[in-house]
């Protein structure tokens, strides 16, 4: 997920993101970060009934997954194959930049299943909704754009952060039954897929997208929420058919993609009349095919 934070700011800044809307500025997706995690920490972790009630809804569900994740992926797999998906993805990279995949897209229905929630395609839903309120001075629909894309940076933080904390294998790396579980490790990075199950990157984006905008739009949520559950449960059938998610990694994606998204829509909403002092530019440099950095740098303008 974190290359397509960085492959999303890359785009932005091709839409010259320093630019000053009178509506709702393109530096708030930015700025509200910071708000958004403290707002999604602390509707997390608290005594509320409610929020005791959702923590013991997701362990429990957790659990009773995990017990049978081993038989769920065995019983996919041959549903995958029966249905003529196949049981591998076959996402392939069309736009390539210094040996770095930029673009990647489907090529077949399981794959344009799969591309549902894997950054791209949130990318495009906020991109849609903020050029659209620009061009139609729809203030709700420019902050719907930023909210989105504040849930998806805000709720990868966490996500990454438990990936590597836990270190679960993914079902088509598994050494052991269920996966082999390796917190912290240190070969996170040389081999992702072996040690980020937990939680689903995917079901986070799905969800914290469609929770903007089923707050901002709740006259149309007998639309948005059936297209947001046909959405996470086809994500959901297909991660599991090729491998890349067991069953019991879904509950706490979830929770953490809703909660962002919360957080982003309330923090946006209130500051959707000011506008952003703050710019962000994508930083590269390296001479070498090994030696390179890539990453982001942010001014201020007083």
């Amino acid at each position: 997920m974190i290359k397509y934070i960085i492959i999303i700011f890359l785009c932005l800044n091709s839409i010259a993101f320093a630019e000053e809307f009178k509506g709702h500025s393109l530096g708030h997706i930015v700025t509200d970060i910071p708000e958004t995690l403290k707002i999604t920490w602390q509707d997390s972790f608290n005594t509320k009934p409610e929020t005791l009630k959702t923590w013991a809804a997701i362990i429990a569900s957790s659990v009773f997954f995990y017990i049978y994740d081993e038989k769920i992926y065995t019983h996919a797999k041959k549903w995958g194959r029966s249905l003529g998906l196949g049981n591998d993805d076959h996402t392939k990279s069309y736009i390539t930049l210094f040996d770095t995949n930029i673009l990647q897209g489907p090529s077949d229905v399981g794959s344009t299943i799969y591309y549902l929630g894997n950054g791209w395609t949130q990318f495009f839903v906020a991109s849609s909704f903020y050029i659209n309120g620009s061009m139609n001075h729809d203030i709700k629909a420019q902050k719907t754009g930023t909210q989105i894309l504040t849930a998806l940076l805000s709720g990868s933080l966490p996500t990454q952060l438990i990936k590597r904390a836990t270190g679960r294998e993914d079902p088509n790396r598994t050494t052991v039954y269920r996966g082999k579980w390796k917190p912290f490790s240190k070969d996170y990075d040389k081999d992702i897929s072996a040690h980020d199950a937990v939680p689903s990157g995917h079901l986070m984006a799905i969800t914290s997208t469609m929770t903007v905008i089923d707050t901002n739009y709740p006259e149309y949520r007998h639309i948005i929420r059936p297209i947001a559950y046909t959405a996470l449960a086809l994500v959901s059938f297909q991660m599991v058919n090729i491998g890349v998610h067991w069953v019991s990694d879904y509950p706490l994606g979830i929770a953490i993609g809703y909660v962002a998204g919360r957080a982003a829509t309330k923090v946006g909403s209130e500051k959707s009349n000011e506008v952003s002092s703050w710019n962000l530019q994508p930083l590269y440099y390296g001479s070498g095919k090994d030696d390179r950095t890539y990453g982001l740098i942010t001014s201020r303008s007083f």
